[in-house]
């Protein structure tokens, strides 16, 4: 089972900022989710954005992916009456955008189909691009859990020393509203704007967060119009930032997604695999980057869902009798008895 856990959803043109447009975004979001039982999440796209999205997650299914992840990407502190979740979940359960191909709703769809299908999982990314960001708020609070909680992945991506440190060390930390991927733009300059120190890495490693390469930069065609020897330089920049990332982590804790906006750039599972061997990784890492690590991932976005870790409600089975008598105490009565020919037993 392969994973691409950011497929890029698109995002709305312009940003939020005056409180004529806050009003009118609130108003949208009022009139789509008004009915929570019939919500489209493709009703706030254009055509050519449904088009765009559709050919990526039909070929993603095609190449052999069985889960991805819709990245909803925000640029400014989160806020749920500024940024609306895409495809929360309704009343009767999930919400993909896609539901026909979803094996958690397509029974649903009346599809009765042998072919694969494809989990379809939501993803909220931060980009913490100033320092200024973290001083101001992320909005990863607890006053925002509830909403941040509907997403089944949180990632944040820092482009600043102080956001780097800040991602591994406070956001990472176990709670309803932490973060379960740190996701690093490699392919924007030759070096890192920061270095990855190791006992940073390792903190975030610790609380189970895993650390994101991208090759959309690379391959995506949509995004080399600026001419072949700059698509160069990116797939070079790739290349080494992500043996710094292998190099702080060990080829631990690490996955691979795809991140690519045109169709032309994606790429199957095994030939993502011979990249990753390229960049430096064993075969067997480079296989578990795209399968277990990712489940993994996905296990502890689950327990963070719940309320203080907790994967399942424990039961407790009291013994039968008086509370007062013990384990020990109940067996030995039950050997007394079986001595005397009295058979029954507490």
């Amino acid at each position: 089972m392969f994973h691409d856990l950011n497929v890029p959803w698109p995002a709305r043109e312009g940003s939020v900022t005056s409180k004529k447009a806050k009003k009118a975004v609130q108003k949208t979001d009022e009139n789509t989710h008004s009915n929570s039982d019939t919500v489209d999440p493709l009703a706030v796209l254009t055509e050519s954005e449904k088009s765009r999205l559709s050919q990526l997650v039909y070929e993603l299914r095609e190449l052999g992916y069985s889960t991805i992840a819709l990245n909803h990407v925000v640029y400014t502190k989160y806020d749920p009456q500024l940024h609306p979740h895409p495809f929360a979940s309704t009343r009767k359960g999930p919400n993909p955008p896609f539901p026909k191909l979803d094996p958690r709703t397509r029974g649903g769809q009346g599809v009765r189909s042998r072919a694969q299908g494809i989990k379809q999982l939501s993803r909220l990314t931060l980009v913490l691009d100033k320092d200024q960001a973290i001083k101001s708020g992320t909005g990863f609070v607890a006053a925002n859990s509830n909403a941040l909680q509907n997403y089944d992945l949180l990632a944040v991506m820092p482009l600043t020393e102080s956001g780097f440190q800040h991602a591994c060390i406070t956001m990472s930390e176990l709670k309803p509203f932490s973060v379960d991927i740190i996701s690093l733009d490699l392919a924007a300059a030759p070096r890192l704007p920061f270095h990855l120190k190791r006992s940073t890495v390792g903190a975030a490693l610790a609380n189970g967060v895993v650390f994101e390469i991208t090759y959309g930069s690379a391959t995506d065609t949509s995004s080399s119009a600026m001419g072949d020897q700059d698509l160069s330089a990116a797939r070079r920049n790739l290349f080494s930032g992500a043996r710094e990332i292998l190099r702080a982590t060990n080829g631990k804790g690490v996955i691979i997604s795809g991140a690519v906006m045109d169709v032309l750039g994606l790429r199957a599972p095994y030939d993502v695999l011979n990249m990753a061997t390229l960049m430096g990784m064993t075969l067997q890492s480079a296989k578990d980057s795209l399968t277990s690590v990712c489940q993994s991932l996905l296990i502890r976005a689950q327990t963070r869902q719940t309320f203080r870790g907790a994967v399942c409600k424990p039961s407790v089975k009291t013994p039968c009798g008086d509370d007062e008598v013990s384990l020990r105490n109940r067996d030995q009565i039950n050997k007394k008895r079986k001595r005397t020919g009295d058979t029954s037993s507490c």
